[in-house]
């Protein structure tokens, strides 16, 4: 999940002996970094030294070669070093970090879990209590239309953007939602969006009018965000809010790539920075 930023890292970690024998192979440096890459996507995910997105989707060989933005054949190799040295282990079909717990404190993270759960409810209900208002009134114009004969064409369940995501992400099981509601940041992000588009002028070029557009919109973050890393998607959304762009400029990507993207400072890499840590 993105609300953990931090794992341990011990200052002798290179003076293991797993470690060194993993240098003295001759694709020993490239083992090396999976490692490290495998750490802090353990972080991300926050189950416990899992590699999951969700109880029910674990990531696969090809889905970690893409992330990590290496060659798969190299990935598998990688894998099957550190099952045979137990640095990790299968378990119902997923993977897991062994010994966990060394590298990030249950008890810290058991309090940041609780912290996020408070927050995030906050946030639903205050989302709720909205979407609540903007459907009333949705209603009472129909039924003010109804009662003058006047019968108004319109789809899914308001005019509203953010009401409209806010349902969707509430009522449905795909898996593009369910990664969303398990990365609070990013669903921030993509609710910021659809109020910005909700408060853009005229209204009418600025709905998501149906249920396919919405769902089409958030299937192309979902893939973005396994393609670029969820960092980049935030990054992009919030840049096209500020610019005032009528959509989403996704070929800032490629910007984020070849400059911040591609040069992260130390504690960046490692979370130094985070207030959690």
């Amino acid at each position: 999940m993105a609300d953990v930023k931090w794992i341990k890292i011990v200052t002798d970690i290179f003076d293991d002996e797993k470690m060194y024998a993993i240098e003295c192979m001759p694709d020993g440096k490239d083992i090396e970094l999976i490692w490290f890459k495998i750490l802090c996507l353990a972080g991300k995910c926050n189950q416990n030294g899992f590699l999951i997105i969700n109880p029910k989707l674990a990531y696969t060989d090809e889905m970690l070669a893409k992330i990590f933005r290496m060659d798969i054949g190299v990935v598998q190799r990688a894998l099957e070093v550190f099952q045979n040295l137990e640095m990790i282990e299968v378990v119902d079909n997923a993977y897991m970090v062994a010994n966990w717990l060394i590298y990030q404190s249950g008890d810290r993270l058991e309090e940041i879990k609780e912290k996020n759960r408070i927050r995030q409810k906050r946030y639903r209900d205050s989302q709720k209590t909205k979407a609540i208002e903007e459907q009333s009134n949705v209603t009472n114009n129909v039924t003010d239309n109804v009662t003058n004969n006047v019968f108004p064409s319109y789809s899914y369940i308001s005019n509203s953007n953010i009401s409209n995501f806010l349902y969707l992400i509430d009522n449905s099981n795909e898996e593009y939602i369910e990664y969303i509601n398990n990365h609070i940041e990013l669903k921030e992000c993509i609710g910021d969006w659809f109020r910005y588009k909700d408060g853009k002028k005229p209204k009418s070029n600025n709905h998501y009018d149906t249920e396919i557009g919405i769902t089409k919109l958030l299937k192309q973050i979902y893939n973005r965000c396994l393609e670029n890393g969820i960092n980049a998607v935030i990054q992009v959304i919030e840049e096209s809010i500020g610019s005032n762009y009528q959509g989403i400029i996704w070929d800032k990507l490629k910007n984020i790539e070849k400059s911040a993207k591609s040069k992260p400072t130390l504690a960046d890499k490692w979370g130094l920075n985070d207030d959690e840590g």
